[in-house]
Formats: C-alpha cells, structure tokens, sequence
C-alpha cells in the first residue's frame, strides 16, 4: 500500500474545497494538508486557480463566490477573528497593500495594537523588531512605502505578515515584479522567518525554480482542480501527471543553447465553467485516450503522493 500523502496531523487541512463565481466553478474539490512548519507551494499556469485558492483559504473570497468544503486550522474553521492573529497574507502588490500616507513602522504598530493591545510605545519596539528582522534598518521605520525600493516593500509587508507571530502565512506571487536575485532573496526571508517562528506557509508561485529551492511539498493545479500533490523532491525528479511533466519540460536546464525557444504545452488552459466532462487537461495531453475525454480522473495514491490522471503506466510505478 503507497503511503497516504496527507498528514496525519496536519497545521492546515483542507477537504472538498469549491469556489463557483456565479454558478462558474473556479476550484472544484480541492483536499490538502499544510504541515506544521511546512512550506506548499501552490503551482500552475495562470488560471490554474491558484489564487483564489490562497483567499479561500483566508476566507477572503470575493462578493457573489460560493464557497464549500471546509478549512480547518487545528481542526477548527477559519473564522475572521483569526485573520492577522493566526493566518497573515503576504499580497502580490506591496505598493498597494501599504499605505501612501503613514509611515511604514506605523503601520505595523498599528497591526501589534489591533491583535495584541499593547501600548504605542511597546507596539512601535515591536514593530522596528519586525522590520530589522527582515533586513529594515529600525531607522527607516518612519519612511513611507514609495520611499522603499520594490525589494524593501516586499520585505515590509513580509514584516506585517509576521509581526504578530502568527501560525500560517499565505504567500501569493510575492516576488512577481522583482528580479530574480531579488525574488530569491525576498524568498529566503519569508522561509527563514517562518521557520523562525515555527510558521507554515503557503507559497503561490508559477516559478518551479523557486518550488525546488524553498518548498517541502507542492500541490500542482489545473483548471482548478489538483493534478499532482506530494513531496518536490519526488515531483520535480520524476513527475507523474502529464500536466506536471509537461510544465518542467519547459524550463531551462543548464545544456540550454542561448537564445534557443523553450517547449511549450501546446493549446491553452480552459475557461471557466468550459471543462468538459473528462479530464481537464485531454486536449493538450500527448497521452490522452478516449477515456480521457469521456471520464474525470479521481486522484489516487501513487510513490507517495496523489495524482489525477488515468495513464495505465501509474500502476506499476
């Protein structure tokens, strides 16, 4: 029997989770596991589904979305009152998530204040900890966001994300308009300081580099629904999905001539609410049998990890 890939007790779990957008379904049936001081890393093609994933799991979903399944910290719902005390988000835009009118410093302490009640004083100490911890010298905690480069916007709101100790962080795309030295350091921060604080953290990324050199697991995401779920180290050295083979296939690798075309997985993702009734992937899978076009794949147990897919092949892995 191959072992089962979600823990046995897990920080997060996350069961039959859909999201439909005005009967449009954006995630349909998503189960996973978060460790405690684990790093996932959610991963796909734009569309894949993975950001909204992220808000479902901060309850953040939009107006007119509805939600089903359950996400459990604990074993207990998420509820709002755990928003900034035991799950903090780090967002995509910085420049948008901090306030062009306050200084940096005091928009964290005013985090601190509105989670744990301590006093200005104490709450600013706190919040120039956080910040030097990221790499912020406590003296430029009265500067304003558009007076941070865009690497030190990132690690001001990886502060805010910390500053009150909380138990997940949520990543989604926080490197995506720095350049790569800086995405890579920006991403050492945000592990080393959840590992810091014993912190799991969902990582949202489309850049599988970054999934080798960071992350633990990594749940791989098509049309929004899981296609591979397990441990990198096993995906990336031997990928079982078609989708995920076909994603690493078109990275680069150090025999890459200058200049050459990457691959590419021919065709494009689906619309929403276009999936046909089989897997969503078929159309574009060099493997796809009529099976494939007629029947949904359910996940199944395979090398220690789950995967979605009908291949023959899987059995005997």
């Amino acid at each position: 029997m191959q072992p089962d890939p979600l823990l046995p007790d897990p920080l997060l779990a996350v069961r039959g989770l859909s999201v439909d957008f005005s009967g449009v379904p954006a995630l349909s049936d998503l189960s996973f596991d978060v460790g405690p001081g684990e790093v996932l890393a959610l991963v796909g093609e734009s569309g894949a589904g993975k950001s909204v994933t992220a808000r479902a799991l901060l309850g953040m979903t939009p107006r007119g979305a509805t939600v089903s399944g359950s996400v459990l910290l604990h074993g207990a719902p998420v509820t709002a009152a755990d928003w900034g005390r035991r799950i903090a988000l780090v967002p995509q835009d910085a420049l948008s998530a901090l306030s062009p009118v306050h200084p940096v410093g005091e928009q964290l302490a005013l985090a601190v204040r509105s989670v744990q009640g301590l006093s200005r004083k104490d709450a600013r100490l706190r919040a120039r900890s956080a910040l030097e911890e990221v790499g912020i010298p406590a003296a430029q905690s009265s500067a304003h966001s558009h007076e941070f480069s865009g690497g030190m916007r990132q690690r001001a709101v990886i502060a805010m994300a910390m500053v009150n100790r909380p138990e997940l962080v949520v990543a989604d795309e926080p490197t995506t308009a720095l350049d790569p030295e800086t995405q890579d350091k920006i991403l050492t921060i945000l592990r080393e300081r959840c590992a810091a604080t014993g912190a799991s953290l969902v990582l949202v990324t489309h850049d599988l580099g970054a999934v080798g050199a960071h992350a633990d697991r990594m749940a791989v995401m098509y049309a929004g629904r899981l296609a591979e779920y397990g441990p990198v180290d096993r995906i990336l050295v031997r990928p079982l999905a078609p989708y995920t083979e076909g994603l690493l296939a078109c990275l680069p690798t150090a025999g890459t001539p200058h200049k050459s075309r990457l691959p590419t997985i021919p065709g494009r993702p689906p619309a929403p609410g276009a999936v046909a009734a089989g897997c969503a992937f078929a159309p574009r899978c060099r493997y796809a049998t009529g099976r494939c076009h007629t029947e949904r794949p359910a996940p199944r147990a395979v090398d220690g990890r789950e995967v979605a897919c009908h291949l023959d092949h899987l059995e005997s892995v």
